[in-house]
């Protein structure tokens, strides 16, 4: 289990159970990021916001600069702990 914030461990569950995989951890993740769950396949942003019920500190972002690896997930707003996987078709 990652020292992930609570608030998005069900997002974290959810993709192990829709057979996603972890890629890699990166910590610190960035200046405002001090841990990220990187998945290796997109997450299921439908099926996340259909089954989930989530934190209002929990926000969806998107990372479509050049100069960084395309992204697209959660972040909590209350510890800066985000979960990611690449963005479909990039």
């Amino acid at each position: 289990m990652p020292k992930l914030s609570h608030d998005l461990l069900p997002i974290y569950q959810l993709e192990l159970a829709m057979g996603n995989e972890v890629a890699r951890v990166d910590e610190p993740a960035g200046t405002k990021c001090p841990y990220a769950v990187v998945f290796k396949h997109a997450l299921h942003k439908a099926e996340i916001e259909r089954e989930l019920e989530l934190s209002r500190s929990v926000k969806y972002w998107e990372s479509r600069d050049r100069h960084y690896p395309q992204e697209a997930g959660y972040y909590s707003e209350a510890t800066g702990h985000a979960v990611l996987g690449p963005i479909n078709g990039v």
